[in-house]
């Protein structure tokens, strides 16, 4: 189904056409066994806002000392960042097809010992932004570091306690996005839980830290371009800065959409699939 999807590519113009090839490009690598739909999809714009406007690096610099990095913290959806890295040329396409296979360089969570392209090991909820303090704070400033963590990540104390402390060095080459899909995965057993808004009034959170806060809408790449140029604009100021991108859990699909807790990490029917890959069409 990705040659498919691939040969498809002509039909798919300007940055939304790309958006919807890329998020079919992530149902079908994670479909043959399930995985994290709603967070690979909300976070794709995100990212490849990033990679294609932002980040100064590229295949050919991608071990250079002195290029952007970037942390995806939120670790579990590893095949948005995969999907991206392959139509960048920075990992052969036909290595998606190998996803999370025994011997795969293409783990469940992004491995830098194992992929091309990665600039830290992630998945532990909570550390990216720890590791990015240690990148921004080595590096020259006009190296920037980029750190995208979840909404419901940033329950995780060390998340507050690196927060403190950028804001503490004034670390202006250091920029978080937060992936605010206002959903997330956790209560045990029969105990019911508030599953929605994981992160409760996070400009004034962040704020509170000495950081640079801004807001967009993380599904629209006008107002993440915008937001991001003015972040960088702004930073000479001193402070670290934060963005919380407002986004969709599933978005694209109704579908999944419609079941964000299914959608965290799940699997499909065939049906099912053939249904969202049309109604991302």
């Amino acid at each position: 189904m990705l040659s498919k999807i691939k040969e498809d590519f002509s039909d798919y113009h300007g940055l939304e056409g790309r958006a919807k090839y890329l998020r079919k490009k992530i149902v079908s690598v994670l479909h043959p066994d399930g995985g994290h739909f709603g967070g690979c999809l909300s976070v794709i714009d995100i990212l490849h806002t990033l990679y294609t406007t932002f980040l100064n690096v590229s295949p050919g610099t991608k071990d250079d000392p002195l290029r952007d990095r970037l942390i995806l913290s939120k670790g579990h959806s590893a095949v948005a960042l995969y999907v991206l890295l392959a139509e960048l040329g920075f990992i052969p396409e036909d290595w998606l097809e190998s996803y999370s296979d025994i011997g795969s360089p293409l783990a469940g969570h992004p491995d830098m010992t194992l992929t091309p392209g990665i600039d830290f090991s992630s998945g532990s909820l909570g550390q990216g932004l720890s590791a990015g303090i240690g990148m921004a704070m080595s590096l020259p400033k006009d190296v920037n570091v980029w750190v995208v963590l979840g909404d419901g990540e940033c329950q995780e104390g060390q998340v507050w306690e690196a927060a403190m402390l950028a804001g503490r060095y004034q670390l202006s080459n250091l920029f978080v996005v937060v992936d605010n899909n206002g959903q997330q995965e956790f209560g045990w057993g029969n105990v019911s839980l508030d599953k929605r808004n994981p992160l409760p009034d996070p400009l004034q959170k962040w704020g509170a830290f000495g950081w640079n806060t801004y807001e967009a809408d993380g599904n629209n790449y006008l107002s993440l371009t915008h937001t991001f140029r003015e972040c960088l604009d702004n930073s000479v100021n001193g402070k670290p800065t934060v963005v919380i991108a407002n986004t969709v859990k599933g978005y694209g699909s109704p579908l999944l959409q419609k079941e964000p807790l299914k959608c965290h990490c799940g699997s499909l029917t065939d049906e099912e699939y053939n249904r969202v890959l049309h109604e991302i069409s």
